[in-house]
């Protein structure tokens, strides 16, 4: 049954994308996101596969878990369907009847994040077994098509300003071993990808459509809403960005700069909030943060366990520690480190993209970026992003797992200020004309 509706449902979207007008990518041929689709499905497949066949415990695997607590919020519709829409929708759900529900899962709590991502994940589950008869690879499907959704998303968006790497930006945030793998599996990162995608194609839309029109807004607001319920601190760090964007957009003023003012501008704002708001103070989570990962570590005896300094509960601890935080999370895991298999792929990867960013470096073109908004929202997206999740991860396996979400920036960053191109026998097999 679980092969026969993981089938049906990969035919209808396959389908669904050679009808759909979104999935029409100039110089992109259908054909090629169909395989493309495919392609993710597979990795989605694996990440299944590796965390039933070789990470066997399901309390601890994040593609299992949320699943696996969905089915206790599912099971209210066979009794009691109202509890199961208040739970599913959010309306409601913190009512006292409800709490047996939520004492029976492991993961429905979360005390670091002002919101908790896990929830969504679980609803999300719990949603999907309605077409998916509680049949886990049928969840993959589907997520597969969200995160689909997400690159094709950003493709556009980067497509405005550089209409002629649509296939390579396409490539990147398809093709990355590390971001195919956690961005097609049954995780929180595919619905990042998704939301994020969208999050930056509606404001675009907004932007420069001509006229503000609801139906943008609307959606632009619903797609934020839904990013700050898959991951919190990436709804955080592009927020900053999103108002760079928009300065730059309506006046003109010179990219780098205005990133660089809204960037420090945003801190500050957060650190002010912190000290009026103890209770959303963000240097005290971070430590908490740091500090259950290292809990963890212990526990669990952790062998792709680095040192890493200890933050303290205060933003200047924080600043001092950005530096290092971000160095270890782009060079980090090395070539050198030990640990699974997964790390040494990862590290490969790491080393591959590191070498790349020298060579782009040699071929570092100012004047192709300096009057753009797309590549200084990539670089300062990765910065941020890589800072935070340097100061707080002690664990490699977490952090190659994180740092995907930002990777993909960094490369395009670097492909378009090289201006690096495929070869022209490669864009000719993947292009329209071709298909």
């Amino acid at each position: 049954m679980e092969l026969l509706l993981t089938l049906a449902y990969t035919a209808i979207f396959v389908f669904l994308i050679g009808k759909l007008k979104f999935f029409d990518l100039d110089g992109i041929s259908l054909n090629t996101i169909k395989i493309a689709y495919l392609l993710k499905i597979a990795a989605g497949i694996s990440v299944g596969l590796i965390y039933t066949y070789y990470y066997t415990d399901r309390l601890t695997a994040d593609t299992f878990k949320f699943f696996d607590d969905s089915k206790i919020l599912f099971d209210a519709v066979y009794s009691q369907p109202f509890d199961f829409l208040r739970m599913v929708s959010g309306i409601g759900a913190g009512a006292a009847e409800l709490q047996p529900y939520y004492d029976k899962m492991t993961n429905w709590y979360d005390t670091f994040s002002p919101y908790n991502d896990n929830r969504t994940l679980i609803r999300l589950n719990a949603f999907l077994r309605i077409f998916s008869l509680g049949n886990y690879y049928v969840h993959v499907v589907f997520v597969c098509f969200l995160s689909l959704t997400g690159i094709i998303a950003v493709v556009k968006v980067f497509s405005r300003e550089f209409p002629l790497k649509s296939l390579e930006i396409f490539a990147v945030f398809l093709l990355l071993p590390s971001v195919l793998f956690w961005g097609s599996g049954l995780l929180k990162d595919s619905l990042v990808i998704f939301s994020l995608g969208l999050v930056l194609y509606w404001f675009d839309k907004f932007l420069y459509s001509g006229q503000v029109k609801i139906n943008q807004l609307v959606l632009l607001i619903l797609s934020l809403f839904l990013l700050l319920i898959s991951k919190f601190h990436v709804f955080v760090l592009i927020l900053p960005l999103l108002t760079a964007w928009w300065i730059c957009a309506k006046t003109g003023y010179k990219p780098y700069w205005v990133f660089i003012s809204s960037t420090i501008s945003f801190f500050m704002l957060i650190v002010l909030i912190s000290f009026l708001t103890p209770n959303w103070n963000m240097a005290a989570r971070l430590a908490q943060k740091q500090q259950a990962f290292f809990n963890l570590a212990t526990e669990t005896t952790a062998g792709s366990f680095i040192s890493i300094p200890v933050l303290e509960p205060n933003f200047i601890s924080f600043i001092l520690n950005a530096p290092a935080g971000f160095l270890f999370c782009l060079t980090r895991p090395f070539i050198t480190d030990g640990g699974s298999v997964l790390i040494l792929i990862s590290a490969i990867e790491n080393l591959l993209i590191l070498l790349f960013c020298v060579y782009a470096l040699f071929k570092f073109r100012f004047k192709l970026i300096q009057n753009k908004i797309m590549p200084w929202l990539c670089i300062f997206y990765t910065i941020t992003f890589f800072v935070l999740i340097g100061v707080v991860t002690p664990v490699l396996g977490a952090i190659v797992r994180y740092k995907a979400q930002a990777l993909p920036f960094l490369v395009v960053f670097f492909l378009i200020a090289s201006n690096t191109t495929f070869h022209k026998n490669v864009i000719k097999l993947f292009s329209k004309n071709n298909s």
